[in-house]
């Protein structure tokens, strides 16, 4: 392989030496091409992995010119591309990943020698670190299971070809990392959280017991600095820096409140831990979500919903502008919500319920073994096979008891009514995973902070709300019929005239509409994995992993 490469790029280099015009003129090197194959069998022998077809392809659509040198020097151009390659970490990627460890001994280098050496490592950089802002830099299936959105089709080659002769190389660096507003604000998060770390990160909360407001411990200082550390709002200087006073218990709630903590303005088991986070953790934390991020289609339409099931929040978005902004109830840890795509085809007012079997056998069943009214208290109905379609049947004349989860030949379906398990509206999205968004007469759940308690559906608050703004943005006429439909008891199938997209997601950290940074526990334990293989050491991960698995407010 190595002298196969040799002789490859031997011809290359012999070609532009004798070959008159502008190709000749574009390179300064003799005839005599052996010196300049040596770094590449010695990059190979390093164990450097080239993406020889990448570059055979890319280099042939050149006409065997140099991309990156004119006059045996390096350009402006290749001076660009090594500026980009270096400001990778600024991604949360790792700029040694792309070459760049090796290129900062080369790329002042006046000789001849490392010519080609500087010529290859540039454009394989750049083939790495484009495919991994276009696309991500690991495959998200591999790494989380429940993640199903699809991947972009991107060819770096053809990318760069373009950009080349259209002279655009800087408009084609700027496009490939996700263009989305939020993926900007997560980047400028990092960057932050990196200079706290650089000023020494914070101290840690060391309390004995909870604090609350009116306390006088020394550990309240420790409280002010650590917050104040990461930029919440003190009051300073203060009389007594020990005593737990308003403005700090009105800092702690906001701490709280950015967290997905429970806030009440106490530093209780949750919130010191949440606290003793180090710094490090934060940034990994940073540096996940940015990579989910990638994972995204690169073009998301303009009018959409995002649903983010780690911080349990629904948004409708209106090109730069969130018009809608409510919370969530996801899947349990068990049944956990997955990330997907799809659209809002129809709205179903006062829908009935066809009960899952699964949530039939493992959810319904023992509790109709403890409470044989049950169904008829929820308005189920029961059915079985007869002849050759389904008949009803009474709940009260079944011995649920002689039935398990390996023989239970019935269906459950629930009335439409205020008791639906639906709600009064369903948003019916076609999906092979049997998703979709609804209503919910448990109201009181959207008051928690954890609220992982569906079977993998995902409630929506003030629902009634999101189902009129979804028609006013179809355009259908405005004539009261969903009040209309949705008063009137009966089942109605309404499809909206333009299906609106959504996105089901993973985010546990992401810049609000204020411009906060939040954080959230881990719910599904996804991150682990993905800090895993971003290189994040050990420490970081387990504390992650603590302070999601040891919060007592989930």
């Amino acid at each position: 392989m190595v002298k196969d490469k040799q002789r490859y790029w031997c011809g290359i280099l012999l070609c532009l030496s004798f070959t008159t015009g502008e190709a000749a003129d574009a390179v300064d090197i003799t005839p005599t091409t052996q010196p300049l194959a040596v770094p590449i069998e010695t990059a190979l022998q390093k164990g450097l992995v080239i993406d020889w077809p990448q570059i055979e392809r890319l280099y042939d659509s050149q006409q065997q010119s140099f991309i990156w040198h004119q006059g045996g020097k390096l350009t402006e151009q290749g001076r660009q591309i090594f500026r980009w390659l270096a400001a990778a970490d600024q991604e949360g990627l790792n700029a040694s990943d792309y070459h760049v460890d090796h290129l900062h001994g080369l790329i002042y280098n006046p000789s001849s020698e490392v010519l080609v050496y500087r010529e290859l490592l540039l454009t394989d950089g750049y083939f790495r670190l484009a495919r991994d802002l276009r696309l991500g830099r690991f495959d998200p299936q591999s790494i989380d299971p429940h993640w199903m959105l699809p991947m972009d089709d991107f060819d770096p080659v053809e990318a760069l070809a373009a950009a080349l002769s259209r002279g655009e190389l800087e408009q084609l660096l700027n496009s490939l990392r996700p263009n989305d507003s939020a993926y900007l604000q997560l980047k400028h998060a990092l960057a932050k959280y990196r200079d706290i770390q650089a000023k020494g990160g914070w101290e840690t909360v060391q309390a004995a017991d909870s604090l609350r407001p009116g306390d006088t411990d020394p550990a309240v200082a420790m409280l002010r600095q650590r917050l104040k550390a990461e930029s919440f709002q003190i009051e300073e200087p203060v009389p007594e820096p020990n005593y737990f006073d308003a403005n700090l218990a009105s800092a702690v709630k906001q701490y709280q409140r950015r967290l997905g903590l429970l806030v009440d303005g106490i530093v209780g088991s949750a919130t010191r831990q949440s606290l003793n986070d180090p710094i490090e953790t934060r940034i990994a934390q940073i540096r996940a979500n940015l990579e989910r991020w990638r994972w995204l289609p690169h073009e998301i339409e303009p009018q959409h919903l995002m649903v983010n099931t780690a911080g349990f929040e629904i948004s409708l978005v209106n090109g730069d502008r969130v018009v809608f902004h409510k919370r969530t109830v996801n899947g349990k840890l068990e049944r956990q919500t997955p990330s997907f795509r799809s659209r809002v085809t129809h709205l179903v007012m006062n829908p009935l319920w066809t009960v899952p079997r699964s949530i039939a056998v493992q959810d319904i069943l023992p509790r109709l073994q403890q409470d044989s009214e049950y169904l008829a208290t929820k308005r189920f109905r029961v059915y079985t096979r007869s002849g050759d379609g389904w008949g009803e049947v009474d709940p009260l004349d079944i011995d649920w008891d002689s039935f398990d989860e390996d023989n239970f030949p019935f269906v459950l379906k629930q009335d439409a009514g205020n008791s639906n398990s639906l709600g009064r509206i369903k948003f019916h999205m076609p999906n092979s995973h049997q998703i979709y968004l609804h209503d919910t007469p448990a109201q009181g759940l959207f008051e928690r902070p954890n609220r992982a308690y569906s079977s993998g559906c995902v409630r929506v608050e003030a629902a009634g709300q999101l189902a009129q703004l979804l028609v006013e943005y179809a355009e259908q006429p405005q004539t009261g019929w969903l009040q209309q439909a949705l008063s009137s008891g009966e089942t109605q199938i309404a499809p909206l005239a333009k299906p609106m997209p959504v996105y089901l997601t993973y985010f546990t950290s992401w810049v609000d509409t204020g411009g906060s940074i939040n954080f959230r526990p881990d719910i599904y334990q996804r991150d682990t994995a993905l800090m895993l293989v971003m290189g994040e050491g050990i420490e970081q991960i387990t504390a992650h992993h603590a302070s999601s698995v040891e919060n007592p407010s989930l």
